[in-house]
């Protein structure tokens, strides 16, 4: 199969990434509770039957969509991640990342706040969502053990401090989200990447916008 006509399996791909994408923008602008079928049909351009023919319920389509936001904010992540390179560029672009100032990527905090509500009322979901702050916890960890052996942070237990990390930005970015204080939230877990052992000349970086 040449690459101008691609397979079935990767058009249906394609419109299942689709539909999902169009799930989050109506969630992300709507709210969960309201979102209907009938609204991500209309936002993506295409039938209740093209969206029912991927996704039975609306669960499904939650779920769905919750896994593409989840699948491009890794990829986002590990990219940015292999471009810093060194141990300490690669401690900036997780506090850049998780607390953002792109607008679109800020946005996204009320997609993450719909899906913890909803995880509370439906357990297969919420054990999704653990699934995915599994892997969120596992590349803090990575980083802060790279840090760690560079002698860049004190002898800290990078597991049992990626845990507490990764709680700690679910908060801040929330927060700053509904208050739109995120240069606070910024300046908050730079204090207490500080507290790590993080030197002054990286928490400058982490506190600019670009990262200088």
């Amino acid at each position: 199969m040449s690459a101008s006509h691609p397979s079935t399996t990767e058009r249906s791909e394609r419109r299942r990434r689709e539909v999902c994408e169009a799930a989050c923008r109506v969630i992300v602008r709507n709210g969960l509770e309201t979102t209907t079928m009938r609204d991500i049909s209309r936002e993506g351009g295409f039938t209740t039957g093209v969206l029912t023919h991927y996704f039975p319920d609306k669960h499904a389509v939650i779920a769905g969509a919750f896994q593409a936001a989840s699948d491009d904010w890794f990829d986002e992540l590990r990219r940015r991640l292999a471009a810093a390179g060194t141990p300490a560029e690669q401690l900036v672009a997780i506090v850049h990342l998780a607390l953002p100032s792109d607008p679109e990527r800020r946005a996204e905090y009320r997609l993450w706040s719909e899906m913890w509500t909803y995880a509370a009322r439906y357990p297969e979901f919420a054990a999704q969502l653990v699934r995915t702050d599994a892997g969120w916890e596992l590349e803090i960890r990575r980083v802060l053990e790279r840090a760690r052996e560079a002698g860049m942070l004190a002898n800290i237990d990078a597991a049992a401090e990626a845990a507490v990390l990764a709680r700690l930005i679910d908060g801040l970015a929330l927060r700053a989200w509904m208050g739109d204080s995120w240069e606070d939230a910024r300046g908050r877990l730079v204090h207490h990447m500080g507290t790590l052992g993080v030197p002054g000349p990286v928490l400058r970086r982490m506190h600019a916008e670009d990262g200088s």
